[in-house]
């Protein structure tokens, strides 16, 4: 059974979702937020691993759906202080990794060189009720407002960042 159908399951007897999400470790949220993702449409690959300029990067979630791109760091933290400044640090170093991302994406998904261009759209999944907010570019993104998210990226709302593509030829030459 999925991850997000377990969850629903949950739901429906009457545990509140909030509880049942905070309980997740860490790595079952990731998989729920890939598993959202995958519910609207979305090619999704996880744990994706690259190497830019000398140094090794890691994506917990990449969402393909032509012609965008998602990239998620999903936070599984609960309430404390200086939650802000560590999201606003996290945001960098989304930032960081999606500025690195651009130049291996063929690379890593190869139908996207017949899209000719692509947007990039760094996101941090979080645990906390809150409202989207941005940071340097990075979207953070309460895990209960995922979908109403996923439905404005499909509309092309944060589609800003956009990138050329060359083809994947040009990369095997």
């Amino acid at each position: 059974m999925s991850l997000l159908k377990e969850i629903l399951e949950k739901i429906e007897i009457g545990i509140p979702a909030g509880e049942i999400v905070e309980r997740l470790c860490w790595r079952d949220f990731e998989g729920f937020a890939a598993e959202i993702f995958s519910e609207n449409g979305f090619v999704v690959l996880r744990n994706i691993r690259f190497s830019a300029e000398r140094r090794r990067y890691e994506i917990d979630v990449v969402a393909f759906q032509r012609p965008r791109v998602v990239l998620v760091d999903c936070k599984h933290w609960g309430m404390r202080a200086g939650k802000s400044s560590g999201i606003r640090d996290a945001a960098a170093r989304q930032l960081l990794r999606a500025q690195r991302f651009e130049g291996k994406l063929v690379q890593i998904f190869q139908d996207a060189a017949e899209w000719g261009r692509a947007s990039i759209i760094p996101v941090i999944v979080t645990l906390h009720q809150e409202a989207v907010t941005e940071h340097s570019g990075v979207f953070v993104v309460p895990v209960f407002k995922l979908n109403q998210f996923i439905e404005e990226v499909r509309c092309g709302v944060f589609d800003a960042r956009e990138v050329k593509l060359a083809s994947l030829m040009e990369f095997q030459c």
